[in-house]
């Protein structure tokens, strides 16, 4: 950034601080900075209460301990923002853009995090989704307080909310897809038409929403099961072809529970945030395919070739993956760049990964908790910092 534009920036701010304290000289002023771009900024522990930042870039913005109650953040880009500990009470995120933060205890109770459409004018455009959702897909909210929020239609995919408060929120139509809640608190929540498919619930948790008649395992999904094998062929023709004939498979948020892939040609195939519980990937070749943040429990990919396939936030819990091949794919054909299997943040929990191996797979976060292994599985495997690493040894 210029000097002359970060000067603007720091004035716009230390007026803000003068007008919280009411200064008595006057000159201080409400911060508006509507659509600037903040982004990468070390704010810790600034007070930007009831500012107006809509529009705006604070991507990767440093945040940790900042007040920003009644914050204007309509349309804002917070993505990848460190937001630890920060309050953001009654503050308006309306299409806000927060994938991949971390918000952990971070208070928004009250918050708005509903749709909202902001339409640009000249170069002023918002920095947030164009299409006013608000996404928090793969953040970090363990023990968030959503306490009283408006949480209707938000995207939480694939976020860690173990522990989080949502009591007394509407999160009618909020999709959980691939979520942590274990230890979440949802009393008194109206959760009509939320999708739940893959998240990870504790019992008590999930008797008590599906006593309330809430389906977690694939309410809401769109069934294209029996269109299915149209789309594969075509697929198929696509790889054969290069993607000079055919069409490519993409997917979003369809119900597939045990849908049969077996020996399928699936190489760079997109099926996100899909209910594919307990399908057949048996000896399919997913070469490339984004997988992420599906619901993989009880699947079975014995034989399967992953290599190189994106199973970022996936629910494998009970998955089969014997024999299974998680190799990196050789992208120049000289061995100079690797695209690795990712599995960050995936949750492996009572998976049978004998005859595989996890080397050079991408293991940030992967819940390998009563894996099923044999002594080849874990060698070379980078587990730094993968979680609940205790093999049961066939």
């Amino acid at each position: 950034m210029e000097e002359r534009y970060l000067r603007a920036i720091r004035n716009a701010l230390v007026r803000h601080q003068q007008w919280l304290t009411r200064d008595p000289s006057m000159k201080g002023r409400c911060a508006d900075l509507s659509f600037h771009n903040l982004s990468g900024l070390g704010l810790r522990r600034i007070n930007l209460s009831s500012a107006k930042l809509s529009g705006a870039n604070l991507s990767s913005a440093r945040l940790t301990g900042a007040d920003l109650s009644r914050t204007d953040l309509f349309g804002a880009d917070l993505s990848k923002a460190e937001l630890t500990g920060a309050s953001l009470e009654s503050a308006d995120l309306r299409g806000a853009r927060v994938e991949g933060a971390t918000l952990e205890e971070a208070n928004l109770r009250g918050a708005d995090l509903r749709k909202g459409m902001m339409l640009g004018a000249d170069e002023r455009k918002p920095a947030g989704n164009a299409d006013g959702s608000t996404t928090f897909i793969g953040s970090k909210m363990a023990r968030a307080i959503l306490s009283d929020a408006r949480l209707a239609q938000c995207d939480f995919s694939g976020c860690d909310m173990a522990g989080a408060t949502f009591s007394g929120s509407d999160m009618t139509g909020t999709i959980l897809i691939g979520a942590n809640l274990i230890g979440a608190v949802m009393e008194r929540v109206e959760m009509q038409g939320a999708l739940l498919c893959g998240a990870r619930l504790d019992d008590e948790l999930r008797q008590t929403l599906e006593r309330r008649g809430i389906d977690v395992d694939g309410t809401g999904l769109v069934s294209l099961a029996g269109r299915m094998a149209e789309s594969i062929s075509a697929h198929q023709l696509w790889v054969e072809r290069n993607a000079a004939a055919g069409l490519r498979l993409e997917m979003q948020r369809v119900d597939l529970r045990g849908y049969n892939f077996a020996n399928q040609l699936l190489a760079g195939c997109v099926m996100r945030f899909c209910g594919l519980r307990g399908a057949d990937f048996s000896g399919a070749k997913l070469v490339m395919a984004d997988l992420s943040y599906c619901d993989l429990r009880e699947a079975d990919f014995t034989s399967a070739d992953l290599s190189g396939c994106n199973l970022r936030g996936a629910n494998l819990a009970g998955a089969k993956l014997w024999r299974a091949r998680l190799r990196p794919v050789d992208l120049a054909g000289d061995g100079s760049r690797l695209w690795p299997t990712n599995l960050a943040e995936a949750s492996l929990t009572g998976a049978d990964l004998r005859d595989t191996s996890l080397a050079r797979a991408i293991l940030h976060g992967t819940d390998l908790t009563r894996i099923r292994a044999t002594v080849e599985t874990l060698r070379g495997a980078d587990l730094s910092f993968a979680v609940g690493v205790e093999p049961q040894y066939a």
